[in-house]
């Protein structure tokens, strides 16, 4: 029985072995290998000569002291059938956790449309809904099944939408080609019925996809217009108020706002001027409730700005680009509402990267590499001399201080994982991350993703026992992919 146990081992584990290769290549420059697979096919190769040169002196032995041979073929089955349970167990020991593709949905049609942004509903991000150029489209994470679709105005394109939810509702913004994004619907996002629409006047800058254009907040929603801010009841459309963030610099050029969020009752607006021999910025924070300035703060700008982005509304934190080469080029945070924290995007160790250079998806609503977890920073980072992000690391954002980094084999997504965990999606591998000081957590090494069907800068999130991965481009990998 035993020499019958070694060859159903041998056996067992080279069909474990082999089979357990991602794509069926693993290793080198493909995806890593999961964990157990080269002591699982050398155990494969010892147990095959070891199984069967047992077995041959065992029916040897047998034979001569009882003639027939029936009795050892039924031992040898014996061991082998006792053996698999023992190999099964042992297998899954060796490999470690492993993430298989459950559900994938069909790629996107017409082949150019392109996501904008990424939208979960419901408790545990049961549903998620995938903003597309030309349409809304509402998944069950569960199973991927498709549950409404939202079509776009007719020769209309999203150019914006809210950064979350709030009760159900988001808000997304469409444009026709080369003319304002002017037009916002109100959307139920249980039911993918449109509750209300609006025409914005005075938004002739915005004529392609942007971030930060609309946020929703409470009862309320905020549309970025040319000159300020316009209200609306979140959930009948009816108007708030209006603020006029028109200001004069002292050089008698224009300002104008470039984004807005909103977050606790307050919305702040980044307002930015374009001089003649510079530029400059400002904070502008309103109540939610009645559009009164509730302050406002100078940025550290002396030139046009080249790159505004929000990372967290709360606390806000702000990626920041001067156009000037010398001049800021950083990401600020205000944790006390007071002077900003800076985070340099370069630093003498590694270069901060927290936007995918996908420039083409996911313009209304960034999957950014950075997330705010802990009051940490956390962030794809590339070292000196690499062409892509190989690290994710921790900044506090209290004083900006460098906390932390963990090597990885590359970036393909960053999602938060629980309040103090970060995951990250790369080369076959998904890692979760402590954020207060970047240690691994589970399997040192992480769970092997035995697919391929993922791109760089998709966005990655957590919905129960499930990850969604949402990519960009539908027509190379399936617009959404269930890893469980």
């Amino acid at each position: 029985m035993a020499a019958g146990a070694a060859v159903g081992l041998a056996v067992e584990f080279h069909a474990l072995g082999w089979t357990s290769i991602p794509g069926g290549e693993c290793g080198g420059d493909a995806a890593p290998c999961p964990e157990g697979t080269t002591p699982t096919i050398i155990l494969a190769f010892v147990l095959t000569f070891v199984g069967l040169g047992l077995l041959v002196r065992a029916i040897q032995s047998f034979t001569e002291r009882r003639p027939g041979k029936v009795l050892p073929a039924v031992l040898a089955v014996a061991g082998v059938l006792l053996a698999l349970w023992p190999g099964w167990q042992a297998f899954l020991w060796m490999r470690g956790p492993v993430l298989d593709a459950a559900w994938q949905v069909g790629r996107d049609r017409p082949a150019t449309v392109r996501a904008q942004g990424v939208w979960t509903v419901g408790r545990d991000a049961s549903t998620v809904v995938r903003v597309r150029d030309d349409a809304l489209v509402s998944y069950d994470s569960h199973d991927g099944d498709r549950r409404w679709t939202l079509r776009a105005p007719v020769r209309e394109s999203v150019c914006g939408m809210s950064e979350r939810v709030v009760d159900g509702v988001g808000l997304v913004a469409f444009a026709r080609y080369k003319k304002p994004c002017d037009t916002v619907w109100g959307v139920d996002t249980r039911t993918g019925r449109k509750l209300w629409e609006r025409h914005i006047k005075g938004v002739a800058r915005f004529t392609a996809g942007s971030d930060s254009l609309l946020a929703a907040d409470g009862d309320v929603a905020l549309v970025l217009t040319d000159t300020g801010v316009q209200a609306y009841g979140l959930a009948d459309g009816r108007p708030r108020w209006s603020a006029d963030l028109r200001r004069k610099h002292r050089d008698g050029e224009g300002c104008a706002p470039n984004v807005v969020s909103a977050t606790g009752g307050t919305t702040t607006v980044v307002v930015t001027c374009e001089t003649a021999d510079g530029g400059s910025g400002q904070l502008v924070t309103l109540d939610n409730a009645t559009g009164k300035r509730r302050g406002s703060q100078d940025l550290p700008i002396e030139s046009p700005a080249d790159t505004v982005m929000v990372l967290s509304a709360d606390p806000f934190t702000l990626l920041l680009k001067e156009s000037d080469k010398r001049g800021v080029a950083a990401v600020l945070a205000y944790p006390d509402h007071g002077d900003p924290v800076r985070i340099p995007l370069t630093g003498d160790d590694e270069d901060l990267t927290p936007l995918p250079d996908t420039y083409d998806t996911f313009t209304a609503r960034p999957a950014l590499w950075a997330g705010i977890r802990q009051d940490t920073l956390v962030v794809a980072t590339t070292k000196p001399g690499a062409s892509s992000p190989d690290r994710v690391s921790g900044y506090a954002l209290r004083d900006g201080r460098h906390l932390w980094h963990a090597d990885l084999d590359g970036v393909a997504a960053l999602a938060p994982a629980g309040p103090d965990r970060v995951a990250v999606l790369g080369n076959g591998r998904l890692r979760t991350l402590d954020t207060a000081d970047g240690h691994r957590v589970g399997e040192a090494d992480g769970t092997t993703v035995r697919t391929g069907s993922y791109g760089t800068g998709g966005q990655l999130l957590r919905a129960g026992d499930t990850w969604v991965v949402v990519n960009g481009d539908g027509t190379d990998d399936p617009p959404l992919l269930g890893l469980r």
